[in-house]
């Protein structure tokens, strides 16, 4: 019930934010998206394509509604630096991934994840605190992931984007994505291992835009994040894969 809840609340804020920004004199709309390249589990070193797709509406007050992927927040805050609004995440399951013995373990149904972000930008710089709970049964935990970096505007057609991050997550979702219980143990082969709560990744962003014609521009990012923690290589289900997560797109991006 409480998720349930939780869930209707951000709902309702997506939704009145969507009804009301559009009476606010629109700057800029785009839409576009591309492909990516993910691990196929986090910490895994076997990797999958993924479509990303990729819009937004941003106003002359500060507001604006952004969808990168998975993921789609709205600012809420008539503000020409602070940025305060819900954000929704859809996590992907973890099911039949490449590594045998990961994959006999249960699988971990996808997840649909609501919170809250806020933060600043300024001067081409910003930072934004994200938390974020799961609504439904999937890992049952919340996380939270600090973020700040710099956009260099090279000139009118070229911008480069350098950010770091780190991620703290609670015992539910360390032990559903890093931990093996007994019953997975033997599913699997692997060793049993508790995964408690802490910081789980520190990484790097890195990204270019190329305005390449009046309306148009190529996108490319990298993401390079490094598990930390319980959720480093002492897990067994790392141990598999990698402590090393690369995630990397390229898109194409229309503005009008």
């Amino acid at each position: 019930m409480k998720h349930q809840k939780t869930c209707g609340w951000f709902l309702a804020a997506l939704l009145v934010a969507l009804l009301v920004i559009p009476g606010v004199q629109a700057g800029q709309y785009s839409i576009g998206g591309g492909i990516g390249v993910k691990p196929d589990y986090e910490g895994s070193s076997d990797y999958e394509l993924v479509p990303v797709p990729a819009a937004d509406a941003k106003f002359d007050n500060g507001m604006y509604v952004k969808l990168f992927g998975l993921n789609l927040r709205a600012n809420l805050i008539p503000s020409k630096f602070w940025r305060l609004g819900p954000v929704y995440n859809y996590r992907a399951e973890r099911d039949d991934v490449e590594n045998n013995r990961v994959d006999n373990m249960a699988q971990v149904s996808d997840a649909n994840e609501f919170g809250i972000f806020g933060g600043i930008e300024w001067d081409n710089w910003y930072v934004f605190l994200d938390i974020l709970e799961d609504t439904g049964n999937a890992h049952e935990g919340w996380y939270g992931t600090l973020k700040g970096g710099y956009t260099w505007i090279i000139n009118p057609e070229w911008a480069l984007s350098m950010g770091a991050f780190t991620t703290y997550a609670d015992d539910d979702y360390m032990q559903t994505y890093f931990g093996v219980n007994g019953r997975d143990s033997a599913r699997s082969g692997l060793d049993t291992y508790d995964a408690d709560e802490s910081f789980k990744d520190i990484g790097l962003d890195l990204g270019v835009n190329w305005a390449f014609a009046q309306r148009w521009n190529l996108r490319g990012l990298l993401q390079v994040k490094q598990l930390v923690g319980d959720a480093d290589d002492g897990s067994p289900v790392v141990d598999e894969g990698s402590e090393t997560q690369l995630f990397t797109a390229v898109l194409v991006v229309f503005k009008f």
